[in-house]
């Protein structure tokens, strides 16, 4: 081969990849710079002094283990030929503490409501085309994201000396004035003696109180898929395709119940 045909294939290479890349002057840049050191110095953090002080703090009332079951149906839109991985999150949607639920056989008490569910991430195996003749199968790696709620009322107990406070409102009262300077259109009656029905004063007192919340500390899941109506064929009874899938979901939750409360520390 002459040189000048060398030449002639390697400007059509050239052109080739500058055809299938686009400009050559588009290649990936990259730039880099150097970036210094900040300095910084130590300062010294305004304290209290030391002595008794009342704080302001999340205290914790309760902390509880609860066990929730759960089935979920689950359909979905393809043929499943495997289930590859489920990524499983455990989300609250609603968590309160009734106030003075206590009972006089549980006095350190309450009830608490919870709503939630469990975001699914499944990404199964599809069956879209097989080799004839063969039990091979070509298909795709699809996903579905589902939330399967949960809903629970329970009992919790606590410390005697961690109890949620509550102060209740006082109870509207009424003071009335006594008059006797009420007259009728008789001028000849005597005149009436009682309220005076012109002035009335009222008096009540509302209390804004902590509202307690709760902490989700941990969630453990564990569950059984069950695979209904499955489809098999005789050739190859291994695989089988499905589109529904029943689950049964055992749900472990670690839950905190802490409410805002003035605490008195020792500042040192």
């Amino acid at each position: 081969m002459s040189d000048n045909n060398a030449i002639n294939i390697e400007n059509s290479n050239i052109s080739e990849c500058a055809t299938s890349c686009g400009d050559l002057n588009r290649c990936a840049k990259v730039s880099s710079q150097f970036v210094p050191l900040t300095e910084d110095f130590t300062v010294a953090p305004a304290v209290i002094p030391a002595g008794p002080v009342v704080l302001k703090l999340p205290v914790v009332l309760a902390e509880t283990n609860i066990t929730i079951p759960v089935e979920a149906i689950i359909t979905l839109d393809k043929k499943v030929i495997e289930i590859k991985r489920i990524k499983k999150n455990v989300f609250l949607t609603q968590a309160r503490l009734i106030p003075n639920s206590a009972t006089a056989e549980r006095p350190y008490s309450g009830i608490l409501c919870v709503s939630g569910f469990v975001r699914k991430n499944i990404e199964y195996a599809t069956e879209t085309c097989n080799t004839p003749g063969t039990v091979n199968i070509c298909g795709d790696i699809r996903h579905c994201t589902v939330e399967v709620p949960f809903d629970f009322t329970t009992r919790v107990y606590f410390a005697p000396n961690r109890v949620p406070i509550f102060e209740p409102n006082t109870t509207p009262y009424e003071v009335e004035f006594f008059t006797d300077k009420l007259k009728s259109c008789d001028t000849c009656a005597d005149p009436v003696i009682g309220r005076n029905p012109c002035d009335q004063s009222f008096a009540f007192t509302e209390y804004f109180n902590e509202k307690p919340f709760v902490e989700l500390v941990r969630a453990d899941i564990a569950e059984v898929d069950i695979h209904k109506h499955p489809i098999s064929s005789c050739k190859n009874p291994v695989d089988q395709s499905f589109t529904q899938l029943t689950e049964k979901i055992i749900i472990n939750l670690t839950l905190k119940v802490l409410q805002k409360q003035q605490v008195r520390v020792t500042a040192l």
